[in-house]
């Protein structure tokens, strides 16, 4: 049916243009007055309910859909948080990512930015290597399965954690330098968190 086609706003937009129309017929063209033997002020009456009506539902539903996407957001990024956490345990402590949550993303960027510059210039203690190399032959899968929910989430999320997984799965295969992939892991967890940010996706945005 074409009515299901029609999106709420573009349906709300449609009764604020007639409603406008119901007024300016009412007060202008109605002879004997605007509330007089008149059926615009019912048609008026109509309109104003719907609106407000549509209102407080287009609210509710936005406010459900976040809170859904932020769930979301806060079970993909405790994948990253455990592979941050657990993968780097022979670096530097000011270099450890700590708890890595998103109303953090300031810190979050700062630390992950120093750890891939590290990387770059100091390379990985072989230790830390076998350590990534068995999480991501042992949660490749995992991630992999993951793509869907992530795709859940805005445009940034999906190719950020799609890139994610394909360099884990470089890993995994031993396929590349261990260490070039996981500075592109640490650069696209950093464009995950941007991405969180910038849209307001993370446990504690409505609080900022």
């Amino acid at each position: 049916m074409w009515y299901l086609k029609v999106s709420p706003k573009i349906f709300l937009g449609g009764l604020i243009i007639f409603l406008a129309i119901f007024l300016i017929v009412g007060f202008i063209f109605a002879d004997n007055g605007y509330f007089y033997n008149n059926l615009i002020p019912e048609l008026t009456g109509i309109a104003i309910e719907l609106i407000v009506i549509l209102i407080v539902f287009n609210y509710w539903q936005e406010s459900s859909k976040k809170e859904k996407l932020i769930t979301i957001e806060r079970r993909l990024r405790e994948y990253l948080i455990f592979f941050l956490r657990h993968n780097f345990n022979n670096m530097p402590s000011e270099l450890k990512v700590g708890r890595f949550y998103g109303v953090d993303h300031s810190t979050n960027q700062d630390i992950l930015e120093m750890l891939r510059i590290h990387i770059k210039n100091e390379g990985l203690k072989s230790a830390d290597v076998e350590t990534i190399i068995k999480y991501c032959k042992r949660d490749c899968t995992t991630l992999e399965n993951l793509l869907p929910v992530a795709a859940e989430l805005t445009n940034e999320h999906f190719k950020s954690w799609s890139r994610i997984v394909f360099f884990v799965n470089n890993i995994a295969k031993n396929t590349t330098s261990v260490e070039q992939d996981v500075m592109d892991i640490i650069q696209n967890i950093k464009r995950f968190d941007n991405a969180s940010d910038s849209h307001k996706l993370y446990v504690g945005a409505n609080e900022v």
